[in-house]
This record gives C-alpha cells, structure tokens and sequence, in this order.
C-alpha cells in the first residue's frame, strides 16, 4: 500500500493545490460580482461558464494531452488556468468573464483527467478503490478548506485573484518533480443519454437532478449568504459547512444503500431534502449560528444524489458498460450543471434570495416523486449484483475516473451469469 501511495502522491498532491485554488477562485468571482452589484441572472450566466467548458474539455482535451504527453499538458493547462485568472482581475465586465470560465472550465476538465488517468494506471487494481477513495477526499477536503482563503484579502482588491493564481501554479510544483513515468491516456467511450435512460432512468435522472441542484448551490449559495446580509466571514463559514457536509454524510448514507433497495434511500434523502431546503428558505434568515449545521447537514444530504445515482445504475449494468455508464452520467450531470446556476439565479433576481432553497426544493421533489414512480415499475436489482457504494465528488472528476470503478477493475461477468434486469415497458 505503501509504495502505491508513493507512485500517486505527486499527482494527488497537485491536484489537492490545484483544487484549493479553485475552490477559492469559484466563491470568490460570486462574491466579488454580488459587491460589484451584477445582477443575479447575470452572475448565474457567468458561473455557467466553468461547467460548460469542462464539458468542453471532458470531450475536447484528451487529444491535447495524447499529442504532448500528461507532463507537459499539465504544464500547459495549469499555466493557461492561471493566466485565465489573472485576466479577470485585468478587466470586470460579465461577457469577458463568461469567455474567461469557459477557457478555465476546459483547463480544469484536462488537468483532472491527467491526475485520474495518472492513478488510473498507477493504482494496483487491489487498491484502486481505496486510492479513488482518497483521491475523493483529498479533493472535497481541499474545495471546503478553501472557503476560509476568502478571509485572507479584501474582495474588492487584487489579492485574492493573485491567490487563487498561486495556487493553481503551485500544483505544477509537485507533478513536474514526479520521477514517476507518465501514463498512457485510456480511451472511454460513453452512453448516449437515450441509451442510458432505458438502461436506468432513475441514474440518468438523478445525474441531471444533482447538477441542477448541486452546481447552484456550490456557486450561487455564496450570493445568498450574501444577500441575507452575511459578512465575509461568515459566507466563508457558510460555504465551508455546505462542501464539508458532502463529505461527512456521504459514507453513512452509501453503506445504508448498500443494504438496501438505494432507490429507497434515494427517496429518503430527498424528502428530507425538500424538508431541509424549506426550512433554510423560510427560516434561514433569522437562523444565527443553526443557520451553520443546516447547510452542513443539507448539503451532506444533496451531494448524495450523484454517487447514489451512478451506484444504482452500475447495479443494474453489465460490468462490460460499467465506463460507459459511468461516463454518460458524468455528462448527464454536466448538462444539468450548466442550467443550474443560471435557473438558480433568475429565481433569486425574481423573488430574492430564499428562492435558491425554493429552487433545490422543487428540483428534489421532483426526483423523489419520479424515483417513487420507478420503484412501481422495476424490481430492485438483486443482492448479488450490489457492490460496495464509491464516495464521489463530480465537480472534480471526469470519465477517466470511471476505470477505476470497482466493479469495472474486477474484469468478472455478472454474478451467477444473469443479465441485466430489463426495464419495464
């Protein structure tokens, strides 16, 4: 175990900077537009660059990093995604930042490849869960740190763009001493999302309900602590207990869906959602310190969605569609990625800012009625085709992580030869 640490600490290590940097780059562009007075649909279009363009990359950048190598294309994206940074302190105005995003988004996509690619093959297949599993926790660890870097300057000067670019130069440090050799580039070929519906419905719905709700809140939240008159401070307490709820729930609830019909605790989890969202809605103004452990517990609850999404619908797939499957529910979740902040927003410019929980509300709502409806019309699959659930970030992953999916490394057919449970007409 040791010595496959060592192999990959290079590269977790440059990616845990690179998300630290990130993470402070992403609240603090909301929060420097809300001083700068942009209005709130304004700012959910300029937040909707980054996931469009790391949709752009996740398609797009593995023919850059084939043609020069991982090193250097880390080299090459790490400094274009500073330079991009430095930009928009160069010049404020929200059609230049949407364009600056969508550059960084692309960056952000190729750099994640690399790092995964680079456990992918370095990662003793024994060990890749464990491995992802840390690599997972370095990340979300590292995006809910962060939130505290707000603190460090004054929004409205220059430091905390200069920050954020350190930051994302400073990943370089540890790849470009690496003397480990670099890997090769797995080819993944996704599921169209019409295949993957009549595959698992409730997947590819649960994927699009998680970017909806997910990326609105990681990005928009921030405006809200804003808008109900939250200090700097405590917007970086805010957005540090909603990352870091992800991270704490994540383990209780998938080893619960382990034992269980995970659509049911899907459901679950989503109810009490809808619960928690109305209450933070209705009273999170007026909240004090509980306003904390609210979104910590709410946001363990929605950052569910997505790894119990990809979990149940791997159940249901064949081991031979375990990548494409993977895959096409990452792109299922970026496509709601993209509308989500931009919804999100144009909710608040209408009716203020508890419509952001009113928002998630109504999107979780939504998935638990629809999952209540397949539980109707499929039997859950069987025991023996559950494996153990994957935490999982996607904000910080790309297909190239879906190799090292459990299930995909073990190479077995289906367990006691049956075939995928067939969707009912």
């Amino acid at each position: 175990m040791r010595g496959s640490l060592l192999a990959v600490a290079s590269i977790i290590g440059g990616i845990f900077i690179l998300q630290a940097g990130n993470g402070l780059l992403s609240s603090f562009l909301t929060l420097r537009m809300a001083l700068e007075q942009f209005p709130a649909p304004v700012i959910g279009l300029v937040v909707t660059g980054y996931p469009l363009g790391f949709l752009i990359g996740c398609l797009g950048a593995p023919r850059l990093i084939g043609q020069i190598g991982h090193i250097r294309a880390f080299a090459v994206l790490a400094s274009t995604f500073a330079c991009a940074t430095l930009a928009l302190a160069v010049y404020i105005e929200p059609f230049f930042w949407s364009m600056v995003r969508i550059l960084s988004g692309f960056a952000g996509a190729g750099l994640f490849m690399i790092g995964e690619s680079w456990l992918n093959e370095k990662s003793p297949q024994h060990l890749r869960g464990r491995i992802f599993g840390l690599y997972t926790i370095s990340n979300m660890t590292a995006v809910s740190a962060s939130q505290f870097l707000l603190t460090v300057g004054n929004p409205l000067d220059l430091t905390l763009f200069m920050l954020a670019a350190g930051f994302i130069c400073a990943s370089l440090i540890p790849v470009a001493m690496t003397r480990s050799t670099a890997p090769t580039l797995p080819r993944v070929r996704a599921l169209n999302v019409f295949d993957l519906y009549r595959l698992s419905p409730v997947g590819v719905v649960g994927a699009i309900s998680a970017g909806l709700c997910n990326t609105a809140l990681g990005s928009i939240g921030l405006l809200y602590g804003e808008r109900i008159g939250l200090s700097t401070d405590e917007i970086a307490r805010f957005m540090a207990a909603l990352l870091f709820g992800g991270l704490l729930l994540q383990w209780p609830i998938g080893r619960l869906s382990d034992r269980m019909d995970r659509r049911k605790v899907l459901t679950g989890v989503m109810a009490t959602a809808v619960l928690s969202a109305l209450v933070i809605a209705l009273f999170g103004q007026r909240m004090g310190a509980a306003l904390y452990l609210a979104i910590l517990f709410y946001g363990g609850l929605v950052y569910t969605v997505y790894p119990l999404a990809v979990a149940h619908a791997n159940d249901i797939a064949d081991r031979s569609q375990v990548v494409a499957v993977s895959s096409g529910l990452l792109l299922s979740w970026s496509l709601g990625s993209i509308a989500g902040p931009t919804l999100a927003s144009a909710a608040m410019g209408l009716f203020g800012p508890s419509a952001l929980f009113f928002y998630t509300a109504g999107v979780s709502a939504f998935l638990a009625l629809f999952t209540l409806w397949r539980i109707t019309r499929r039997a859950a699959p069987e025991k023996g085709r559950q494996l153990d659930f994957v935490a999982k970030s996607p904000t910080t992953i790309t297909p190239i992580a879906a190799e090292m999916h459990p299930r995909a490394e073990a190479g077995e057919p289906p367990p006691t030869g049956e075939e995928p449970t067939p969707p009912a007409p």
